[in-house]
């Protein structure tokens, strides 16, 4: 983990929100914390900082995963597979209700004038998200017949769902999260459906063979077991993470922010960011029957 990149969005976090909120932070690591690393993380902290480590057992490959067929590193699949579902059980994590993902060296481009964590209870959404892109066809192969197939076997556990956001005239759309930014209630990562369709997914080994993406595993959960008002799009927010970026282009929002509209990625024509205002429930076994 790479101290410089920490502490560029360590300082953008504590001077547009986090200094007038504080709200703890969370490391975690499958490597032990350097004394110079945590020293100088907490130099920049408002707010108590905690640092643990990453159980093993969570960062491993399940043991009928046939090595010699995984895609590309092992040990990026193992974060992949990680953050997919198994961080949310992290002892560290056990008495927090919502938590908020910061991807070292992103960059958070306006002030954050309301608190998304209020916002999440008030509006009782369960996951709000910055950029959501159709992944490449490459990157989702094999997961939508696996999604097919679980809900076959589990029809009423997606009856309250978004799922027209995915699936177009039952066509797979491939939209996903990045969850390089999220805010999510644990609730849902740890409730019943979402860990039924992560141990299904998982035995289908997806993460290792095919090089599916803890934002495809996030985004599937949330398509089949919320429902549309309960996702939210946080589009004033100004965030940037390598050349994929959130930028609000009204002349309020724009007092507060530094970025360039004109660059934000919900203007490609492979967004999905404003889709999922429009995402409706889908009846499961017309879904099923469509697909086949």
């Amino acid at each position: 983990m790479s101290l410089t990149k920490v502490r560029r969005t360590m300082f953008d976090i504590e001077q547009r929100f986090n200094r007038r909120h504080r709200y703890p932070y969370v490391f975690l690591s499958e490597h032990p914390f350097s004394d110079e690393f945590q020293t100088n993380v907490r130099a920049l902290a408002s707010a108590p900082v905690r640092f643990a480590l990453i159980d093993q057992e969570d960062w491993q490959a399940p043991a009928w995963i046939n090595h010699e067929r995984v895609r590309g590193d092992a040990g990026f699949r193992n974060m992949v597979r990680y953050w997919a579902a198994p961080f949310a059980g992290h002892p560290q994590l056990a008495s927090m209700r919502r938590v908020w993902r910061l991807e070292p060296g992103a960059h958070y481009t306006c002030d954050i004038a309301e608190d998304p964590f209020r916002q999440m209870s008030a509006h009782q959404w369960l996951y709000a998200f910055a950029v959501s892109l159709e992944a490449l066809p490459t990157a989702t192969r094999g997961l939508w017949p696996a999604a097919l197939a679980f809900l076959a076997q589990h029809p009423s556990a997606a009856q309250n769902n978004s799922l027209s956001w995915l699936a177009s005239q039952a066509r797979f759309t491939g939209c996903q999260f990045l969850t390089n930014f999220e805010l999510v209630d644990l609730a849902f990562i740890r409730s019943q459906p979402y860990q039924m369709l992560f141990d299904f997914l998982d035995r289908q080994a997806g993460i290792y063979y095919d090089g599916w993406s803890d934002a495809a595993v996030r985004a599937l959960a949330a398509a089949m077991f919320l429902a549309p008002a309960q996702v939210k799009w946080l589009h004033a927010l100004g965030y940037q993470h390598d050349a994929l970026s959130n930028c609000p282009a009204d002349a309020e929002s724009q007092k507060r922010c530094h970025c360039d509209p004109a660059k934000s990625s919900h203007l490609l024509p492979m967004s999905c960011s404003a889709r999922y205002a429009n995402a409706t429930s889908l009846d499961i076994h017309t879904l099923l029957s469509k697909s086949t």
